[in-house]
């Protein structure tokens, strides 16, 4: 009986641990700004397109669009956003970051389990 009790307290304690290691929103989100300024920055700008952005319906958005003058601008909103604090929505489904050196601020959204770029 003891050691079933001991193994149980195991268990639980373990679930707790896990529990309290789950990442924040913020911390998601941020891990996918990491992502995408190593993702940028080794020149792979067809990846951002591809796994970080949010495309809107209809439009066909190419590498092509997103020239390396866009891409070093983002790289620079990203490296802002990063060092800011998020604004989470109340779903914890969008995260917004203003950037100092941007009219718009960077809006994330979690789609499918990822957060995404949605401007």
């Amino acid at each position: 009986m003891l050691k079933l009790l001991s193994i149980n307290l195991r268990l639980l304690a373990l679930v707790l641990l896990t529990a309290c290691s789950q990442p924040t929103p913020e911390q998601e989100v941020k891990q996918t700004i990491d992502e995408m300024i190593e993702t940028i920055e080794s020149g792979e700008r067809n990846v951002i397109l591809q796994k970080y952005a949010v495309i809107p319906e209809g439009q066909d958005i190419t590498t092509r669009d997103f020239s390396e003058n866009k891409a070093d601008k983002l790289l620079d909103y990203l490296r802002h956003a990063k060092n800011s604090k998020a604004s989470i929505s109340e779903d914890k489904k969008t995260a917004t970051f203003h950037v100092p050196t941007s009219h718009r601020e960077l809006v994330f959204s979690k789609i499918d389990g990822r957060w995404k770029l949605n401007n």
